[in-house]
């Protein structure tokens, strides 16, 4: 019997996986759609702006490693699944935007800056409001998940905010605080593949680790895409200018002490400040560090999915699409790419079995540190 090679099937995958895409856009219009013509624009607008779909990509991702026919379109109950976890990861962008005062969203106006702060926060309460109407549809299970999901998110961004501008901010406050405000969302992403999939405990636990340790990795990398992003045209260090110190701030001020906290307590910090300290980072190594930690947990996922019997047949493809997903992302920055393979080629690249370990345990980026990530701001 013929058995398609994992090139061949991630091709297979990628093909289903746009046509459904198509289809969660189609789900999302439907989910969102207001029932007053005066609020159509900012609503639609946020929708037409959605950008990539990775959380939907994941819940499709997931659903297929559950069910793997590909002699029948996937089931409408997994992408009404998908329309809902986009539909939160929009709403806290719009609250994000207000927050931060950001003008530019995926290249684009963001909705605060083109109908204003008050339109955009009603915006974003009314596709919350939306997002838990279309999981209590779905069922009972999908709506607690959904509900326990904004409330980890809430808490991971207000950790994060409780400590702007705090130069003692730590591996374990940091990871506390992107396990809620990020990882949390891609874990229920997986989750709500598996769910819409009627899979068993096991593989919606293989799952749910999968999509944290997923998310992890890509809050990473995009902290480091933050430190090197002059060159993609985006505003640079944008989080050490609004006093969030991130893994590799973390990891440099653990090198350079006295010398970097003494500019990290200053606010705001001057553009001179703020070059400086990029800087130190640059010089400690510190983004060769955090890239391997990146690519731990990215390890960590895969293994997930390779390691449990329901999942481990398709994972080779599985493991293809998600090389291809964060290849994609990596190229944002040349850097970024460099960076990955070394971290991958790299002895210390691969951790330790975390198997046992309660969820959230990671192993540090250097020997004998042990980082623990609580309960999960937002990718773009």
């Amino acid at each position: 019997m013929y058995s398609p090679s994992p090139g061949e099937g991630a091709a297979r995958i990628q093909e289903r996986l746009q046509k459904d895409l198509v289809r969660v856009r189609d789900a999302l219009h439907s989910l969102l759609l207001p029932p007053h013509f005066r609020i159509r624009e900012p609503v639609l607008y946020s929708v037409e702006n959605a950008g990539r779909l990775l959380r939907p990509t994941l819940v499709l991702l997931a659903s297929y490693l559950i069910d793997s026919a590909e002699d029948g379109p996937t089931d409408q109950g997994v992408i009404e699944g998908a329309a809902v976890v986009e539909t939160l990861h929009i709403a806290t962008l719009h609250h994000d935007d207000v927050i931060d005062e950001a003008q530019i969203r995926r290249g684009e106006p963001s909705i605060n800056a083109k109908y204003g702060d008050a339109i955009a926060l009603l915006t974003g309460d009314y596709l919350l409001a939306r997002c838990m109407e279309g999981a209590a549809a779905l069922g009972r299970t999908q709506l607690l998940v959904m509900a326990e999901t904004l409330t980890n998110m809430c808490v991971g961004q207000m950790l994060e905010s409780s400590q702007l501008h705090d130069a003692t901010r730590s591996e374990e406050d940091y990871f506390a605080s992107i396990s809620g405000k990020t990882a949390r969302l891609l874990r229920t992403a997986a989750a709500m593949g598996a769910l819409q999939s009627e899979a068993d405990k096991g593989e919606l636990e293989a799952l749910e680790s999968f999509g944290h340790n997923l998310g992890m990795a890509f809050q990473i990398w995009d902290d480091i895409l933050d430190i090197c992003s002059r060159e993609t045209g985006k505003e640079p260090a944008k989080d050490i200018l609004n006093g969030v110190y991130t893994l590799p701030v973390i990891y440099a001020a653990q090198d350079f002490g006295d010398r970097l906290e003494s500019i990290l307590w200053k606010q705001p910090l001057s553009d001179e400040q703020c070059h400086e300290v990029v800087a130190l980072v640059h010089e400690s190594g510190a983004i060769a560090r955090a890239a391997k930690v990146a690519q731990r947990y990215t390890d960590d996922a895969l293994r997930a999915v390779e390691t449990h019997p329901a999942t481990a047949p398709h994972a080779p493809v599985v493991r293809r699409c998600l090389s291809d997903l964060v290849e994609s992302f990596a190229a944002q920055h040349p850097a970024l790419r460099a960076l990955r393979e070394a971290a991958s080629a790299s002895p210390e690249g691969t951790p330790p079995s975390t198997d046992g370990a309660p969820e959230g345990t990671h192993p540090g980026a250097r020997k004998g540190d042990k980082t623990t990530a609580g309960p999960g701001r937002v990718l773009p």
